[in-house]
């Protein structure tokens, strides 16, 4: 990837807002708005996500520090303006191996290198350290949470919320 100075920088040097803002711009690129995309489980871009939500949950929640994800499941993925993305599904809680739901939307720079607002809506009330554990991720209330979460999106009493100060 070439820098400001026309160098190549390694991807490793990336930051990780930098990684999940390329990796979304090359799905947006292709993508045409108000159009869906498809991310698989197995994407670095969804692997990029485990990483970022909780980076981004915990410059609001002294909790997120503590938490990771081991796993999004997207069911929605969705193009809705130049540079921007909506992305729903749920996520695997690596404290408890529950699954809970989520919505983040992405607004990249103009220059695709990095974020420039975001929105991020996770969990809903339940159990575990957190208040937000849902069903085991591998049974068959967890596959219905994942087939549900886009209808039930508007429904859904959000257990953390956090948006950049630049929306």
């Amino acid at each position: 990837m070439m820098n400001g100075s026309g160098t190549y920088r390694s991807s490793s040097s990336l930051s990780l807002e930098a990684k999940v803002a390329s990796q979304l711009s090359v799905y947006l690129e292709e993508t045409s708005v108000d159009s869906e995309f498809k991310v698989e489980p197995s994407a670095d871009l969804s692997y990029l996500l485990e990483l970022y939500i909780p980076q981004l949950l915990s410059h609001s929640y002294s909790e997120w520090e503590r938490e990771s994800l081991d796993g999004v499941f997207l069911t929605s993925a969705r193009k809705t303006g130049l540079g921007t993305a909506e992305l729903i599904g749920m996520c695997i809680l690596i404290s408890d191996q529950t699954v809970t739901p989520f919505f983040i939307r992405l607004v990249l720079a103009s220059s695709r290198d990095s974020v420039a607002s975001y929105q991020v809506l996770l969990g809903e009330p339940g159990g575990g350290r957190l208040g937000i554990s849902g069903p085991p991720c591998k049974s068959p209330d967890a596959q219905r949470l994942l087939e549900t979460v886009g209808t039930r999106l508007n429904n859904i009493r959000w257990s953390y919320a956090t948006t950049s100060d630049t929306n």
